[in-house]
This record gives structure tokens, C-alpha cells and sequence, in this order.
């Protein structure tokens, strides 16, 4: 007769597992058809943590049933890259593959987001993290009629050679081509529908009726999904951000600007998006003047990188008409993640015009981060993911901005309480080890409800 088998904090391979389980005879017929079907199905092709498992085989009192079984496994990811999103793309997959849950991630992505941050995380985390280029990351080579067979080959000869227990998509983009495929999938909107068409519903109904779990990066693009498009996401996660990187130590003031060549005597508010309409960045421009009438020794440096040439027109317009050409500095091109830092700690005040993001936009979380005082336009999800760390001014009002400016600026009693508060919204709620956590907590919830 055997006795009972108790295994705790155990990092098995099935085989061993097995192993244990013949010595322990009889121990077979006691696992619960849905965990015995767990083990099969996920442990043979890697490893799993038995977390705690204590069966009593036949013959033993009290033999004929599991008194405990918890297990974690140790999954494989299969993640989908999108955009430049070098925080999301590789940030996260980094963060992920530091649980103990992940055994490791074949990472889809391209040349490009590489380039602009990705080979730093790429290269801290190589045993775990496996890159396949499927494009360059560049959009209108990504467009060519070439590409996409060449795409569509690598992703079915990934999926043959290995396999994955979940899918992790960030666009529709893949999803065709993978719906047939028997793995659990989720899907990221990285957006707001605040003002979606009809079409556009339609497609992200289509998306939404072809996975096992559809994530929103905020409550207000949950809300928007249900009031726009009738139906509403399954979870909501926020994005995070990489506060090894990104903190108020990373750089001291005056080292960042002269790496940077600003002025050490000017006080800088930095705005930083694409620059395109739907970024409001007139609404800061209008608003100089009455900055710059009460505080002199003021710059805005506008860090921009995808443009929209008619409007990067409009905006250099509105600056000439209002005679600012010598308070707006202009800084055009791609600048790779690990550089950002700099531009953040060089900063007074940050400024996050947009009219629509997903949640408040990630590099206003990272000036937040860096400690960096910030004003938000009171519009979309920017409220919820700038919280308590910063102050809103009211929606495309450049005289609300202007008066929330000068608030700061001249007040540095408030700017270091905004800088402390900006930091702390970071490190208490929005780091990526955070935002791991729960997607792994996810992908544990698709892999055991997809056991049958």
C-alpha cells in the first residue's frame, strides 16, 4: 500500500510527474478528469509548478479522492508586436517572461520597433524571449503586396513547429489567419471608439466574436465600446510602464538638458505625440501668449516623430502668426525608449493635449513617471489615467491650459507636490510588473477554461 503523495513548490516536467504518480499507485484514477486533462494537454510540451498537490492512492483511508491540487503552468506565449508601441511591445513581454508562469514568448514584430528600443529588453531577457521578424515596421513597406504571403508563411510554420498555450493579438492583422487555429486567443484594443463609424464596429465586433477574451486598456474605452458598438470587452488592463526606466532618478535636471543642448535658464514644457489632429497640439499654442506675458523665461518643445504634414503646417502657421518662433522648439524624428528619460527629467511640465486615447497616452505616463508635473486636456480617457497625479484643465480650453500653466510654473511649492503625486499614480498603480501580473492571471483564466 502506498501512502499519501504531497508535493509542494515543485517546477515538474510531466515524465516526473508520471513518475511520482506510478510509485504512488493507483493515484491515476484519483486526479479530476479536468486536471488530469490539464496535465496531458499543457505539461507535455514544457514544464509546470505544482504549487501544491496531496493525493492518497487506493487502499490508503480517505484514498479515493484529490484533497488538494493547485498547480501553475509554466505557459508559452505566442505575442503579436504592434506599431512603435516599444513600451508595449517589449516592455511587456520582458516583465512577462520574469513570472514564474511564463516559460517563454515567440515575439512577432519587425526591424523598425527593434531599432527604437525593442533590442534593449530584446537583449535582457534573449533565453526567454524568441523574436520572428514578420516586418519591417515600416508602413509602406509593410503594404507591399510581397509581404504579406511572406508573413503569412512564418506565422504557419511557427504555429506548426511549436506550440503555444495562449495567443496574444494587438490587431486584426493576424487574426484570420490564426482563428482557425485551437489555442486560446485574446485581443488588445489600443484606442478609444470615442468616434467610431459603423464600419469600425463592425470590424472590431468581427474580432470580438472570434476570440476568448477582448481586453480595453481603460474603463472609458469599455464604456465607449458599449455605447458605440453594443457590446463591451471581457477585461479591462491598464497600459504601464517600465519604471526601472522611467523614474525621477533616471537623470538629474541639468545633466538631461545639457545631453540635450536646452537652456539651463529656461523653464521647458514639453509636449510629446504624433503629430496629427487629432493630438490638439493648437490648443497649447494658443496658450503661450498669456504664458509667456507673466513668465518670459519660458520654452515649449514640441517632441514629435509620425507627422501629418497639413497639419504640422497649420501649427507652424499658428506660431508664426502669434509671434512665438522664439518660445516653440521643434524636435522631429524617432528617438529609441531608453533615451526618453532624458527628455522627461529635462522638463518643468508636460502637456497631453489629445482629444482621444486609449488611456491618457503612454508617454504621458512616462513623464509621470519620471516625475515630471503634468496637464492633461479633460477629454477621453486621459481623466482616469492621469488620476490624482496631475491637474486637467477643461476640454480644448487654451485659457484653462494657460491659467493651469502659469499655476505651476509659478508656484514650485505645487510643482514639487504634482511631481511627487505623478510618481507615485505611476509606482502604485501603472508598472508593467503590475500590469503582468494580470495578464498572466488572464491567460491562466483562457488555458483552464479551455479545457474540456
Amino acid at each position: 500500500m502506498g501512502s499519501c503523495l504531497e508535493i509542494r513548490n515543485k517546477r515538474v516536467t510531466l515524465k516526473s510527474l508520471r513518475s511520482w504518480i506510478d510509485i504512488n499507485h493507483g493515484i491515476n484514477r484519483n486526479l479530476r478528469s479536468a486536471e488530469s486533462n490539464a496535465l496531458s494537454k499543457h505539461i507535455s510540451n514544457g514544464h509546470a509548478t505544482i504549487l501544491h498537490i496531496c493525493i492518497c492512492p487506493c487502499g490508503v483511508p480517505g484514498g479515493d479522492e484529490v484533497n488538494d491540487f493547485v498547480y501553475s503552468l509554466d505557459m508559452k506565449v505566442l505575442f503579436e508586436s504592434i506599431g512603435v508601441l516599444v513600451h508595449y511591445n517589449f516592455s511587456l513581454p520582458y516583465y512577462l517572461t520574469k513570472t514564474s508562469e511564463i516559460n517563454s514568448i515567440a515575439l512577432l514584430t519587425g526591424l523598425f520597433p527593434i531599432s527604437m528600443g525593442g533590442y534593449y529588453y530584446i537583449g535582457r531577457a534573449w533565453k526567454k524571449l524568441e523574436v520572428y521578424l514578420d516586418r519591417t515596421g515600416v508602413g509602406f513597406i509593410d503594404e507591399l503586396n510581397y509581404v504579406k504571403p511572406i508573413r503569412e508563411t512564418l506565422i504557419r510554420r511557427i504555429t506548426a513547429k511549436q506550440r503555444y498555450d495562449v495567443i496574444h493579438l494587438n490587431s486584426k492583422e493576424d487574426l484570420s489567419q490564426l482563428s482557425g487555429v485551437k489555442i486560446p486567443k485574446l485581443f488588445v484594443l489600443h484606442g478609444s471608439p470615442d468616434y467610431a463609424e459603423k464600419q469600425i464596429c463592425k470590424m472590431l465586433g468581427d474580432i470580438y466574436s472570434k476570440v476568448d477574451a477582448f481586453v480595453a486598456v481603460s474603463r472609458h474605452a469599455a464604456y465607449m465600446l458599449r455605447e458605440k458598438c453594443g457590446f463591451e470587452p471581457t477585461h479591462v488592463i491598464h497600459h504601464g510602464v517600465d519604471v526601472e526606466l522611467f523614474n525621477p532618478l533616471s537623470y538629474a535636471k541639468d545633466h538631461a538638458r545639457a545631453m540635450l543642448g536646452l537652456p539651463q535658464d529656461k523653464r521647458v514644457i514639453l509636449w510629446n505625440a504624433r503629430l496629427s489632429p487629432e493630438k490638439r497640439l493648437e490648443t497649447l499654442i494658443y496658450a503661450l501668449p498669456k504664458v509667456v506675458k507673466e513668465v518670459k523665461d519660458v520654452v515649449a518643445m514640441v517632441k514629435t516623430r509620425a507627422v501629418v504634414k497639413d497639419y504640422e503646417a497649420k501649427i507652424r502657421s499658428i506660431v508664426r502668426k502669434l509671434s512665438l518662433g522664439a518660445y516653440v522648439i521643434f524636435v522631429k524624428g524617432w528617438t529609441p525608449l531608453v533615451k526618453m528619460p532624458m527628455y522627461y527629467r529635462a522638463s518643468d511640465l508636460y502637456i497631453n493635449t489629445s482629444v482621444t486615447e486609449a488611456f491618457g497616452s503612454l508617454t504621458m505616463l512616462e513623464a509621470m513617471a519620471c516625475g515630471t508635473p503634468t496637464i492633461a486636456n479633460n477629454a477621453s480617457s486621459n481623466p482616469e489615467a492621469l488620476g490624482d497625479g496631475g491637474l486637467l484643465y477643461d476640454k480644448d480650453d487654451s485659457s484653462d491650459l494657460a491659467e493651469k500653466i502659469l499655476k505651476i510654473l509659478t508656484d514650485e511649492r505645487l510643482s514639487m507636490l504634482l511631481s511627487y503625486k505623478a510618481s507615485r499614480r505611476v509606482l502604485e498603480e501603472l508598472t508593467l510588473q503590475k500590469v503582468s501580473e494580470k495578464y498572466v492571471k488572464l491567460y491562466n483564466s483562457l488555458v483552464h477554461e479551455g479545457i474540456s
